[in-house]
């Protein structure tokens, strides 16, 4: 599917309740909306042909949340050598993407969903790109002095790095590790800032 043809779909669930138009699936309400639009919820690294899907929390209208974009934990070697915003996974994960609000302030209300692009904020972008390069440098130096990682923010403080994590098995955080350095004791992850978010908001 298409990201144009996933904004038709959603178009037509704006103003409805989230229990409405998923009865039977358990989960976030990130996963009902992909259900009721057919979208496969598997490990793809985007959730449509050209582009992703991504739900936020709102609260009287604004974004109550920062949003998650991806975990790093795969790509460290790409940082070690040096990582461009415009060859890395998170810029193919964000070229395109559809934003959709949910407002949770009483019933979980499915809001006006947005398609973000290069195409269409490219200023944005190029500011974007700034936010990951800082990013992008200060891990490289961790990674190179054997370092800890911690937040990071980006200059325009449109991108985040924080820890993203849940226990494994044993009851404890899986470390984030590169050529036998700990760089974290959990996992991290690429985040939206909500300076980001309030641009198109």
């Amino acid at each position: 599917m298409l990201v144009e043809e996933g904004y038709l779909l959603l178009k037509k669930l704006e103003g409805k309740k989230i229990s409405d138009v998923d009865l039977v699936n358990k989960g976030s309400d990130g996963q009902k909306i992909m259900n009721a639009i057919g979208l496969k919820n598997d490990s793809s690294p985007l959730d449509f042909e050209d582009g992703d899907l991504k739900t936020n929390k709102h609260l009287n209208g604004k974004p109550a949340e920062t949003l998650w974009i991806s975990q790093m934990q795969n790509n460290l070697t790409e940082f070690e050598k040096g990582l461009d915003f415009y060859d890395s996974w998170i810029y193919k994960k964000i070229k395109q993407f559809i934003y959709l609000p949910i407002d949770k302030s009483g019933d979980h209300i499915i809001g006006k969903p947005q398609i973000i692009s290069e195409e269409k904020l490219p200023n944005l972008y190029k500011k974007l790109a700034i936010n990951f390069n800082h990013i992008s440098w200060e891990i490289k130096k961790s990674i190179h002095h054997k370092e800890t990682l911690h937040t990071i923010n980006g200059p325009n403080n449109y991108l985040q790095i924080r820890t993203k994590a849940g226990k494994n098995k044993y009851g404890s955080y899986t470390p984030m590790k590169i050529n036998g350095h700990q760089l974290k004791d959990k996992y991290m992850a690429f985040y939206f800032k909500k300076n980001f978010l309030n641009c198109f908001i």
